[in-house]
């Protein structure tokens, strides 16, 4: 009898699958990660021809899915490209001509997504026009996006990832808010997963207005997010890391205040990297990754990339 009850929900289950097109869930592990430009640090333990194969295999080790990384130069497009084969890497550069200056890339793994669609936009008034601004923006942002298609469960979703202005707090939220609204209608009402260094913390104007759209990644894990409370380091290596965790117990205000420790150094230190997802998508986990470049205190970047694990 147990035996004809299992082969019994087994069946059922198959049949609520042809209902619904075949589609199944599966999960889908994401993130962000700023990697610094290659124009900084020149001369230093930090300058990209120093961290560079320690950042691959940073991100190799990470396992994702699909992420967004930020401040890409064109020679470090061109060394993660050959480096990261099975990724595909989609995004123009913010420049006039689309090949120089910054990119904010989506990567995707090859064998797992077919991309439908994609392309990249500025951050401005004319957002089909390289190298607007608008916004008393500092400099030229631009946001790449895909919708793509998951081989393994036949759902599709939009993923967009941008490089939010540091200088103009109305630039960055009218930025966003304009990211949301094109991927929308880009993608017709499939979920959306929004990752990028933002510029901000959580209870500023601009995190505000999107979280009021989409779910902040972090508090929406069915499992305690892991990893350090900061994601921005600028190269400032710490023994101990504040966890998210720890900060959590504190309140918003606080745990996103600019407050110093005894040492003098920041309690807290700022949490600007995020991942939003649309309602209703699932986050099975959530952590910041601290880890070193091997033997030694330094970082493959000046952020800590973020991850989350979701089901569509």
């Amino acid at each position: 009898m147990k035996n004809a009850m299992v082969l019994a929900l087994a069946a059922m289950a198959m049949c609520m699958g042809c209902l619904t097109g075949g589609e199944k869930a599966a999960a889908v592990k994401v993130g962000t990660y700023n990697i610094r430009l290659s124009a900084g640090d020149k001369g230093t333990p930090n300058a990209w021809a120093e961290r560079k194969a320690d950042l691959v295999a940073f991100v190799k080790q990470l396992d994702l899915d699909v992420f967004g990384m930020q401040e890409v130069c064109p020679d470090q497009a061109k060394y993660l490209a050959e480096n990261l084969p099975e990724y595909a890497y989609v995004g123009d550069h913010r420049g006039k001509d689309r090949i120089s200056d910054e990119a904010s890339p989506v990567c995707y793994r090859k064998s797992r997504f077919t991309a439908l669609k994609s392309g990249t936009f500025w951050l401005s008034e004319t957002p089909e026009v390289p190298a607007s601004k608008s916004w008393k923006t500092a400099c030229t942002r631009v946001c790449s996006w895909l919708l793509l298609e998951d081989r393994q469960s036949g759902k599709r979703f939009c993923f967009a990832n941008t490089h939010t202005d540091h200088v103009s707090a109305e630039a960055r939220e009218k930025g966003m808010l304009l990211v949301i609204e094109r991927m929308k209608k880009f993608g017709a009402g499939v979920p959306i997963v929004f990752t990028g260094d933002h510029n901000c913390r959580e209870n500023d104007k601009p995190a505000l207005a999107v979280s009021k759209i989409l779910k902040n990644a972090l508090y929406e894990s069915q499992t305690p997010p892991q990893g350090s409370w900061r994601t921005f380091e600028g190269w400032k290596w710490q023994e101990r890391e504040m966890t998210i965790a720890e900060a959590l117990k504190h309140p918003v205000d606080v745990r996103n205040s600019k407050e110093k420790g005894a040492d003098g150094k920041p309690k807290f230190g700022p949490r600007i990297d995020y991942i939003y997802v649309s309602p209703g998508v699932k986050v099975l986990d959530y952590a910041t990754h601290s880890d070193t470049r091997p033997a030694s205190n330094l970082y493959p970047s000046d952020h800590f990339p973020v991850t989350a694990t979701i089901e569509l």
